[in-house]
């Protein structure tokens, strides 16, 4: 049967709007009752019965719809409302309907979007009406429309403005107090192990970071970033003079930036195929006022009036997709999570969270959140890249609303879960591991005389095999019996049980 489309989908297919492909969905259908389809990529269509749809026909109707029923998609009515005839349309809704909140949130938004200027007064005694339901969604300050009487609560503005859906997942979240959890958990530790915990965790997030690049950094380099780190969270706004002091830092003098590209850029994997772009991202015209956008959503977390983490991966995701420098743009963005969790308090001074190493072990999750942006977008672009691969130019547009606009809701969700894990299985773990490396080496030098460095050695090396000192590393222990061997190893195993077992649970 053919579906008879509604909402977004009827008006993308209308008006053929390029716009990336929606996740969800609906249509009508003649059945009496409704059906739920999902794809494997979890894409949905959701059938409704027809008789339940009252106005398939007219703009109002199908704008009523996905107003109603579907989730408020900014970018595909801000291709929409650049088509005059919508607007025409939008035009004599309001005269028809001036009392309709409906006809209100058309023109607010299109007035929103494009500039438009609509003729139209509202009716006296009109409700204020909110944009987003504060039920269904993660609501900014209430910034009110007079003309149209309505209530723009929109996380962002026009230049950048994250939705952010409250799923059953993230309401759970945030009813937890992972915050107060983080502060009491590193709280719970002595200072003199939790400084060596942490003196771990920094070196782990410095080597996750490159490592999800394939890059393994040089001492220096490696140096640079963890003073980063630990220079995350001083106060102050996302300035353009600040990231590229930051930019600076992280990577090579040939390569430092200070300013934002002046060019447009692109991300191409490695190989032959060198003149296909994985990602085309904003053109530099609007880099610096999508970049103030991000800014204020990354403040809105130390002046409270966004939960830290929703801030971190709203702002951070939010500058890697507007890709500001031409390099180190990846390793930024991972900073940007510790510096705005720190800065709003959700991280204790001095202290980080492994979410690179977090982000390494779920690379494939992590990759699929960045494509789920950056592919839908760029496949919409007619492109050319010359032949070295050197230059760029893109021959179709790249409006502001193909890329201002983002459901960030499961790059939230995913930075919640990293955080959670990095608290109550890396930090812990760590833990484990000193406390047990400290018995066995109490144990080891009560009766074996070796040098303190390669008796620490010798001890990672069993753990790493665990509990079993493996043949060609055999060398560690030249000139010690065997049952000195087993000793060793059976000591090691006592002490190191859980953590084996922990490490062999998580790897599964």
């Amino acid at each position: 049967m053919t579906h008879l489309y509604l909402g977004y989908e009827a008006l993308i297919r209308k008006y053929q709007l390029r716009v990336p492909p929606l996740r969800c969905v609906h249509a009508a259908t003649e059945r009496a009752t409704g059906s739920r389809i999902v794809n494997a990529d979890g894409e949905e269509c959701i059938e409704l019965p027809l008789q339940r749809i009252s106005d398939t026909e007219t703009l109002a109707g199908q704008l009523t719809f996905a107003f109603k029923r579907e989730h408020l998609n900014l970018t595909v009515l801000g291709a929409l409302f650049e088509v005059p005839e919508v607007r025409q349309a939008i035009q004599a809704w309001l005269r028809d309907k001036p009392s309709s909140k409906y006809s209100r949130m058309a023109g607010h938004l299109a007035a929103w979007l494009t500039g438009h200027e609509f003729e139209y007064n509202l009716p006296a005694g009109s409700p204020r009406v909110p944009l987003l339901d504060p039920a269904a969604y993660i609501v900014g300050p209430a910034v009110p429309d007079p003309k149209f009487g309505i209530v723009s609560n929109l996380l962002g503005d026009q230049w950048f403005s994250p939705l952010i859906r409250r799923t059953e997942k993230l309401e759970k979240w945030l009813a937890a107090g992972l915050a107060s959890k983080v502060g009491e958990t590193f709280r719970s530790i002595e200072p003199e192990m939790l400084a060596r915990a942490v003196d771990y965790l920094y070196l782990s997030e410095t080597r996750s970071t490159y490592g999800i690049e394939d890059e393994i950094p040089d001492n220096n380099r490696a140096a640079k970033f963890r003073h980063l780190l630990e220079q995350a969270g001083e106060p102050g706004p996302l300035t353009e003079d600040q990231l590229g002091e930051w930019q600076s830092q992280i990577m090579n003098a040939r390569a430092a930036e200070y300013r934002y590209r002046d060019g447009q850029n692109w991300l191409s994997r490695a190989g032959r195929l060198r003149n296909i772009a994985d990602f085309i991202p904003a053109p530099p015209e609007l880099v610096r006022p999508m970049m103030e956008g991000v800014a204020k959503v990354a403040q809105a977390a130390s002046t409270g009036r966004l939960e830290p983490v929703l801030a971190a991966a709203c702002a951070a995701f939010g500058f890697v997709f507007v890709h500001p420098f031409w390099d180190g743009n990846g390793r930024l963005h991972r900073f940007l999570l510790h510096h705005i969790l720190r800065q709003a308090g959700f991280t204790p001074a001095g202290v980080v969270l492994p979410l690179s190493a977090r982000m390494l072990k779920q690379l494939d999750r992590y990759s699929a959140l960045l494509k789920r942006y950056s592919r839908p977008r760029t496949d919409l672009l007619d492109y050319a890249l010359d032949g070295d691969s050197a230059t760029i130019h893109v021959r179709s547009p790249q409006p502001l609303w193909l890329y201002a606009y983002h459901d960030f809701t499961e790059i939230c969700e995913f930075i919640y879960e990293c955080c959670q894990a990095c608290v109550e299985e890396d930090l812990q773990a760590e833990i484990v591991y000193l406390r047990a490396h400290d018995a066995t080496v109490r144990d080891l030098e009560a009766w074996l005389d070796m040098r303190q460095a390669a008796l620490h050695t010798l001890i990672d090396v069993i753990v790493q095999g665990n509990g079993v000192l493996s043949k060609r590393k055999h060398k560690l222990v030249e000139g010690l019996l065997d049952e000195d061997v087993a000793r060793i190893e059976a000591t090691v195993t006592e002490h190191f049980s859980a953590y084996i077992d922990h490490q062999a649970h998580s790897r599964v």
